[in-house]
């Protein structure tokens, strides 16, 4: 009797633990998901480099757009690209981000180096396309640890005039990975 007892006490549990989820679930699926959602500051580890972005998720919690702001941005030459001529400034980011795994995201993103035209009909001219591609590692509630691989292209690279470099096209350049730590802002 007492084996039936502890026995049925056992599947209780284990049925309850599973109902309720992990902290680790996937996004979206139970009450410690990490959620892509918020307000957010990346830091670049080693380097005064930082960003900052917003991301709403879809209904799935699993999938999120957002767009964000260079704080404090790198000349491309800086990250070993030599290919263009200098920046005045960077456009914002728009980005899209999926979670792969309970704890992890990647993600793809765009934005624009921008040169200031003193004369003509246009304020500035695009000097090339950033696509940054990587992942974000949730550590904790509002953390994450960034990897960010940036890949440069010449307007030229984008015949069709979308404002993405056309299919198949090399990078330009490519700068080594950065990686951050990624903050979300508190609730007040």
């Amino acid at each position: 009797m007492r084996t039936r007892i502890w026995f049925g006490a056992l599947l209780v549990t284990i049925s309850v633990s599973l109902l309720l989820g992990s902290p680790n679930a996937t996004a979206g699926n139970g009450s410690g998901a990490y959620k892509l959602e918020g307000a957010w500051v990346a830091k670049v580890i080693g380097i005064p480099g930082q960003w900052s972005y917003v991301v709403v998720a879809d209904p799935s919690g699993r999938r999120a757009s957002g767009h964000g702001s260079v704080d404090v941005g790198f000349r491309s030459e800086a990250v070993g690209c030599f290919a263009f001529e200098p920046t005045d400034f960077a456009s914002p980011i728009l980005v899209n981000i999926v979670m792969t795994a309970p704890d992890t995201a990647a993600y793809y993103s765009i934005y624009y180096g921008l040169k200031n035209l003193d004369e003509g009909l246009l304020t500035t001219e695009i000097v090339y396309i950033g696509i940054v591609t990587g992942e974000l590692k949730f550590v904790a509630p509002g953390k994450a640890n960034g990897t960010h691989n940036f890949a440069f292209f010449a307007p030229t690279q984008d015949a069709d005039g979308d404002g993405f470099p056309d299919e198949g096209q090399t990078p330009t350049c490519v700068s080594p990975p950065l990686y951050t730590v990624d903050t979300r802002l508190p609730a007040p």
